[in-house]
Parts: C-alpha cells; sequence; structure tokens
C-alpha cells in the first residue's frame, strides 16, 4: 500500500505536481552530469598527464646503465630498451639530448625532411634549416671532459605527447652516434614502479617514474587534493538545492498527506508513503544523469581538446557515479525525515483550514 501511495504521488497531475516532479527529476539529472563531467575531466586532467610522462618522458623505471637483456627475461611482458642521454648546447639554446635506436618506445610522431641523423621538435625550428650546431661534453685526451662544438645534418622534426615546452627542449640522435663518456640508461614500460626496490635489492642503480618526477608528481597530488576541495564546494551546492526541491515537495504535498491521515493512515506510514514518493523522484533525476552524463562526456572531450590539444579520452567513473547517486539518494531520504518531522508538529486540522 505505501509503494503504491508513493507511486501515484511521485508524477500526480493533480495540483500542478507533476511538472514540479519533473523540475525536481531534471534539477537532479543536470546536477548529477555537471559533476560527473567535472569529474570526468579533472581525473583526465591527472592521469592523463602522469600517462604521457610516463610513456614519453620518465618511463615507469629507468636503470642506470644499459641492462636491457637482463630487464627483457626479468619483465617478459614490459616493453625494455637502451637510450643515452646528455645535456648539449644546440644554436645557443639548451636541450636534453638522447641516443636512441629502433627499439626505442618514447612514442615519437617523426616528420621526415631530410637525409641527416638529428630529430629536432616541431615547434622550435624552422623547416627550411638543414642542419644544427651542437655543443656537448665529451672526454678528450687528457681524460679531462672538453667542450666540442660539430654540425649535425637534421633528419626531420618530431612531437610528442607532452605538451610544447617539453618537447621544445629534446633532441634525438641515433644510438650509434652515441660518443665515449655519455651515461647509457635502461628503460622499462609496462611494468609496477614499485619493483625498483627489489633491483636496487639486486644491485641495480634507478629511479622509478614517481622518484624522478617528484616535484612534479607533488604538485599534481596538490592540485588533486584541490580537485576534491572544489567537488565537494560544488556537491554541497548540489545539496543546497535538493533540500529546497525536498521542502518545495512536502510544502505541496502537505494536504494529501493530511486527508490521508484523516482518512484513518498512520502518520509513519504517510510519512514512509511521500519519503519514498521524492525517493522515486530522485531515482528517475538519477536515471536521466546517468544518460546526460554519457552525452555530456563527448563535450568534456571537446573542452579538454581545446586545452591540453590531441584527443583526451574522457570516461564515466563508476565509482563516482554510484558514491554520489547513492548520497544523493541518502541525502533526500535524511531531508525528508526532517521535513515530516517537522509537519507531525503541525496539526491536521491546521493544514486542512488553511488549505
Amino acid at each position: 500500500m505505501i509503494f503504491f501511495l508513493a507511486l501515484r504521488n511521485s508524477f500526480s497531475r493533480t495540483g500542478n505536481h507533476r511538472a514540479r516532479a519533473i523540475r525536481i527529476a531534471l534539477a537532479t539529472a543536470l546536477s548529477l552530469a555537471t559533476l560527473m563531467v567535472t569529474i570526468s575531466v579533472m581525473e583526465y586532467l591527472q592521469t592523463g598527464r602522469f600517462d604521457k610522462i610516463r610513456a614519453s618522458s620518465s618511463f615507469d623505471i629507468t636503470l642506470s646503465g644499459d641492462f636491457s637483456k637482463e630487464m627483457k627475461e626479468r619483465f617478459p611482458s614490459a616493453t625494455v630498451f637502451s637510450y643515452g642521454e646528455t645535456e648539449v648546447l644546440g644554436d645557443g639554446n639548451i636541450f636534453t639530448l638522447r641516443y636512441i635506436d629502433d627499439e626505442y618506445d618514447g612514442e615519437l610522431s617523426v616528420r621526415i625532411t631530410g637525409d641527416g641523423v638529428l630529430l629536432v621538435p616541431y615547434t622550435s625550428y624552422s623547416y627550411s634549416e638543414d642542419s644544427m650546431s651542437i655543443t656537448m661534453m665529451r672526454e678528450g685526451r687528457s681524460g679531462m671532459m672538453i667542450p666540442v662544438t660539430a654540425d649535425y645534418d637534421i633528419l626531420g622534426t618530431f612531437s610528442t605527447p607532452l605538451d610544447i615546452s617539453a618537447d621544445s627542449s629534446m633532441l634525438f640522435l641515433p644510438l650509434s652516434e652515441i660518443s665515449d663518456g655519455v651515461p647509457l640508461f635502461t628503460a622499462i614500460k609496462g611494468c609496477d614502479g614499485a619493483a625498483i626496490e627489489d633491483l636496487r635489492a639486486d644491485g641495480y642503480t634507478g629511479t622509478s617514474w614517481k622518484e624522478k618526477e617528484a616535484g612534479l608528481y607533488s604538485a599534481f597530488m596538490a592540485e588533486k587534493l584541490m580537485m576534491y576541495i572544489v567537488l565537494s564546494l560544488l556537491f554541497i551546492i548540489i545539496l543546497v538545492s535538493l533540500k529546497q526541491s525536498v521542502r518545495i515537495f512536502f510544502d505541496t504535498r502537505k494536504k494529501e498527506r493530511a486527508e490521508l491521515v484523516v482518512l484513518g493512515l498512520d502518520e509513519w506510514k504517510a510519512d514512509a508513503a511521500f519519503t519514498l514518493s521524492i525517493a522515486i523522484i530522485t531515482l528517475t533525476g538519477i536515471g536521466a544523469g546517468f544518460v546526460l552524463s554519457c552525452l555530456f562526456i563527448p563535450a568534456g572531450e571537446i573542452y579538454a581538446s581545446t586545452i591540453l590539444g590531441g584527443k583526451p579520452s574522457l570516461t564515466l567513473s563508476s565509482f563516482s557515479f554510484i558514491l554520489f547517486s547513492s548520497l544523493m539518494l541518502l541525502f533526500t531520504v535524511l531531508f525528508s525525515f526532517q521535513e515530516t518531522g517537522m509537519l507531525r508538529h503541525v496539526p491536521v486540522s491546521e493544514v486542512l483550514s488553511d488549505e
């Protein structure tokens, strides 16, 4: 009986109740969809940048030295390759120079522009140039490191998933061109960064991507904390709107409640029926919110692409949707209990006489 009454009163046509219920459901749906899109964009801004760094710059684990053969056996499912790296001056600018071979998996997009060996950034070099002067430290005959300048013909230009400023600070040469004294590294992609502790215990020297990018990682964690604070404030605003919707619902239904009590229905049953009724409206809004979230996510991808470039892939977080939907439903019930408690203090005769 309680469920029947709740279902009947949820979207009742009498007294313009249906229009109010639809507005409450739409407000719930829009609030939830906005929250989900915001979470999707913020999570992409966090994980997306981490993934780009791990894929093309710092890698999951980086070891000092060439241990590619041993690491391929130790991590058969991971991508393992060796490269050299040093700091150089190129036409008066500071660059990180990497020596790579065909096994290098740093997600380079290369455009061939010549027959040389040097890869330069898209953004920092004119296509009309065909060579670049590079100054690097090399070991001299006396064993001391001395600066040596050489011209390298440009093979092409490149880009990575990183931002423009990161790309513009790197150069690439074939591993066969590596000079004496340039340190070699072994990169491991597709493994758990925590494995670095086991490798250190076995005598290897290296870092995980979190350690290598410690300053940036700390900044991202602080940014993530701020994200949760912003989301909390947004959810508080949603709760204020939800409380107002519940108040309007019970204020417009108090006559029906009073009539049910006069007809002999227990007050707690009447309160349960109307509480279940507003819960049904909220559930309807949650369902519509899920549909709107799926529709709004592509719009969020367009927004993220205009900021970060590329083609971001946003996903609807199942955990976040279930969490916030459950909280919205829970607070709906709590606000309903508060409203029904206030109605019990008003005599039924007074409610009917006012109407």
